[in-house]
């Protein structure tokens, strides 16, 4: 599958720590592409991208929110479901 991303989350992505191989080889690949950015996938990578973004999202403890980059991430896994189904 092939998920459109802004330069946001193609930055956010850069940042995650304990990444697998199969992920890094995805973000490196990652290509200009309709107005944004082009992330290709599969089923298996689909799901753990969105499961590991999920353990980088975070709130901020003053303000009960999600971070900027938490809301970032929560955008990226919408995207991820659209392109799934």
């Amino acid at each position: 599958m092939n998920v459109t991303i802004s330069q946001t989350m193609v930055d956010a992505l850069k940042t995650l720590k304990d990444v697998p191989d199969t992920l890094r080889k995805r973000f490196d690949a990652i290509a200009p592409a309709d107005g944004g950015y082009a992330l290709k996938l599969d089923d298996e990578d689909s799901i753990a991208l969105a499961e590991l973004v999920q353990w980088h999202m975070r709130t901020d403890p003053a303000t009960g929110k999600p971070t900027p980059q938490s809301a970032t991430f929560g955008e990226l896994i919408r995207l991820i479901d659209e392109a799934q189904f």
